[in-house]
Formats: C-alpha cells, sequence, structure tokens
C-alpha cells in the first residue's frame, strides 16, 4: 500500500521537484544544494554511514570555500528502525522519498544530460579535490554504477579520517525518552547502576527474511555461532555483569545474570537503539547491531570480522578479532603479506571455498579480549613492550598494504587494537 502511495505522490510532485532542480541550478555559484539518499533499510549501514557523514561535517570536511552548503537527505521506503530515524531528523534535514527521488531522477537523467554536474551528489565527494575527480563520472544510481573509490559517506561506510573518534556523539536521547528508556529496564529487572555487557549476535535469518529476492550467500563466511561466546558470557556475569545477548533466538540462559533480549517482552525498535548505547562495552559477531555502540562510543570487541578488509582500524573504542586464512594446499595460515599479496583481503562468499578456510576466533581469545576492557574500566590495563611492539608492526604492516590494494579503504590513522591474546596467538601474520 505505502509504495503505490509514493507512486501516486511521486506523479503529483513531478512539476514541483522540475522547479526545484531548476532553482537549485541556478543558484549554485553561491550556495550549493545537494541531497543523498540514507540507507535505511539496514541498520548497520543507516546507523554507521550517517554517523560518519556526521562526524565529518562536524570536522568541516564537507566544506567548500567560498560556498554555502545546505544538505538534504532522505529515507528509501523501508526504514529498519524508527527510533533511529527520529534521532537522525533531529540533526540532518529530511525530505519525503517520493519527492527526493523525483529530484534526483530527473538530476542525473534529464538535466545531466545537457548541463552535466555531480556537484549536488551527496556521498561522491567532499572537497572541491574530490569534485573534480568525479565530475566527469557517468553517474547511474545514488548507490551503484560508479567506481568504489569515489563513494563517500553517507554511501561509504568506511571512516577514513577517523572522524568518529574526533568528533563528539551527534545524536542524543531526549529527556522523555532517557526515562522511558531507564523505566523499562528497571521494570524488566536490569539496573542500570550495574555493570552491563552485550553480546550482539549476526541473525542468520535477517537478510533472507527482509530481502528474499537477493542472494546473501556471501555473508556465510560472517557466520559466528553463540557457543564461541559462552564462555566470555559466564565469566563476564560471574564479575558481576549484567550480560545482554542480542540476536539470539533459541538459546535459554539458566544463569540470571544473562540475558536473552531477542527472546524478552522488552525488544522493540526503541530498545534496540537505547540498550546499546548504555552498555559498559559490547562483544559482536560483526554485524548491523554493532553500530550502534559505536556511535554511542561505546567500548566494541569484533569478533569473526571477515573479510580481512571488513575490520574497522578507526577508532580506539575497538578491539579486533578476525577470522584468519587457513590455505589447504600449504597446510597453514597465511600472513597478512600473502593475504594481500594473492588479492584475498577481500574474499566473499564461497569464493575460493576449496582453498582457504576461515578460522574463526576461539572462545579463550574472545574471553581474553573481554577482560581487557574490563581491566580499562577498572584502570587496571597494561600492555608490555612486547606486545605494544606486535600491535605496532601489525597496524603499520596493515595500513601500508592496505593503502596499496584499495584506494575505498584508505585510512588516516590505524588506532584500534588487536585482542592481546588474539595477536599473540597468530603473531605469523606479521611475519
Amino acid at each position: 500500500m505505502n509504495k503505490i502511495f509514493n507512486k501516486i505522490l511521486g506523479v503529483i510532485f513531478i512539476p514541483l521537484a522540475l522547479i526545484f532542480v531548476v532553482i537549485v541550478r541556478l543558484i549554485s555559484p553561491i550556495i550549493i544544494v545537494r541531497w543523498g539518499a540514507i540507507v535505511s533499510t539496514r541498520l548497520g549501514h543507516f546507523a554507521e554511514n550517517t554517523n560518519i557523514y556526521l562526524s565529518e561535517k562536524q570536522l568541516g570536511k564537507h566544506d567548500i570555500k567560498g560556498k554555502i552548503i545546505f544538505d538534504i537527505f532522505y529515507f528509501y521506503p523501508k526504514v529498519c528502525n524508527f527510533q533511529l530515524a527520529k534521532m537522525f531528523k533531529r540533526k540532518i534535514l529530511v525530505l519525503p522519498y517520493f519527492f527526493m527521488n523525483n529530484v534526483n531522477y530527473i538530476n542525473e537523467f534529464i538535466i545531466n544530460k545537457f548541463f552535466k554536474s555531480n556537484l549536488h551528489d551527496i556521498g561522491y565527494y567532499r572537497t572541491e579535490e574530490d569534485l573534480r575527480r568525479v565530475e566527469n563520472t557517468n553517474i547511474k544510481s545514488l548507490v551503484d554504477g560508479i567506481k568504489k573509490n569515489l563513494l563517500f559517506p553517507p554511501l561509504n561506510t568506511n571512516d577514513s579520517l577517523n572522524a568518529q573518534e574526533k568528533e563528539e556523539i551527534n545524536i542524543f536521547f531526549t529527556q522523555k525518552e532517557i526515562k522511558k528508556g531507564n523505566k523499562i529496564l528497571k521494570d524488566f529487572g536490569l539496573d542500570i547502576k550495574n555493570k552491563m555487557a552485550g553480546i550482539i549476535l549476526r541473525d542468520n535469518d535477517y537478510l533472507k527474511k527482509n530481502f528474499p529476492k537477493t542472494d546473501w550467500s556471501h555473508h556465510k563466511i560472517r557466520y559466528s555461532d553463540f557457543s564461541y561466546y559462552k564462555n566470555c558470557a559466564e565469566k563476564l556475569a560471574s564479575l558481576g555483569y549484567q550480560v545482554i545477548v542480542f540476536g539470539e533466538k533459541k538459546e535459554i540462559f539458566k544463569n540470571k545474570n544473562i540475558i536473552n533480549y531477542s527472546n524478552s517482552v522488552i525488544k522493540s525498535d526503541f530498545m534496540d537503539i537505547f540498550l546499546p548505547s548504555k552498555l559498559n562495552f559490547a562483544i559482536s559477531s560483526a554485524t548491523g547491531l554493532d553500530a550502534i555502540p559505536i556511535i554511542f562510543k561505546v567500548p566494541l570487541i569484533e569478533v569473526s570480522v571477515a573479510p580481512l578488509i571488513s575490520i574497522r582500524p578507526y577508532t580506539s573504542k575497538i578491539k579486533i578479532l578476525f577470522k584468519t586464512y587457513y590455505s589447504k594446499t600449504l597446510s597453514r595460515k597465511l600472513t597478512l603479506d600473502e593475504i594481500f599479496k594473492f588479492d584475498l583481503h577481500d574474499l566473499h562468499g564461497n569464493d575460493l571455498n576449496d582453498e582457504i578456510e576461515f578460522i574463526h576466533p576461539t572462545p579463550k581469545e574472545i574471553t581474553s579480549a573481554a577482560l581487557e576492557f574490563h581491566d580499562e574500566l577498572a584502570n587496571k590495563f597494561k600492555n608490555s613492550e612486547e606486545e605494544k611492539d606486535l600491535q605496532n608492526r601489525f597496524k603499520i604492516k596493515y595500513k601500508k598494504l592496505i593503502e596499496n590494494s584499495s584506494g575505498d579503504r584508505n585510512l588516516n590513522n590505524f588506532t584500534a587494537s588487536l585482542g592481546k591474546l588474539f595477536l599473540k596467538n597468530n603473531s605469523y601474520l606479521v611475519s
């Protein structure tokens, strides 16, 4: 019904959209009006892509000298979380899809045939230098049809400027929402004054259920079962944490301090955002919901990341434990140099399944990384000189390799860290 309604409104507003584009083009020497579609269909992209843009905006990275920049956004017809949408609307101007989709179409496919310009497309450039690179590029749509290394937030999810770490939290809960969230937690039996840790698991059926026509088999390498996290949950519970498990639908926990959020009566769009924002730290199997701790600057352990190019190296709030690469031909794991040399850093799905096996971080490595955050909260965490050296060697090597092979994944600084036990057990990576 909503699709039909949007189409009807879209037809009605075509003349107004045309007038809008003409006016925008005429005033562009002084005022640049830009627009972009926010990826509102999937929580990770919805949250973090938009947050990176907002952080870059705070840094002044979307300013053009001598110009007034005015940005407009629109959500896709499907919005995966209405609470997050409400909070973003407090920070950015969001206009209806049925109008802005027409504006974008008229600008790209009609006006651009006569007066070519990418000036009005958010996500294809930040600065004048970026703009010059893309000015003669034939853009087919707001989402694809363009070289990857020409995409910037909010179309791209890579925080290459470390903007989220440098800037303050962008979105906020109102006092009314805070009272509401705290009451829900209290009524559910959670003490908001006690420590809370989250375990965020990938829902393997989510994409199939919501986008049944798309083949998501390339995500199989990212699957991560709760069994890897069970010991960690028990250990944290024994240390007095209330452990909240997200994304696990079947498991029933005997320990009263381990709570299955996804099967609980408090699960909602609102609590999907509020609860992760209140955690002391989170452990994630690299899935969309873990963007919420990131945008609220909650420390996060990223477990089972694959492929290697997908790690988030751009904030010190993150510890990384990725899936390592085992070569069946060589009967051993591959080093960083080998992973990039053989162009495996961006390996997806079942590609080379007969040759490469992805090895999941162990339960001990996951628990060890969680205890690092526990020690940091108590100001007891320390790295030995040997551990510091190993961390630095990994970061320097990874940064150099990624910059030589993936232009769209360049990063300013590698400020994240790797779990100490994980890196010790896989020190061969920097050999």
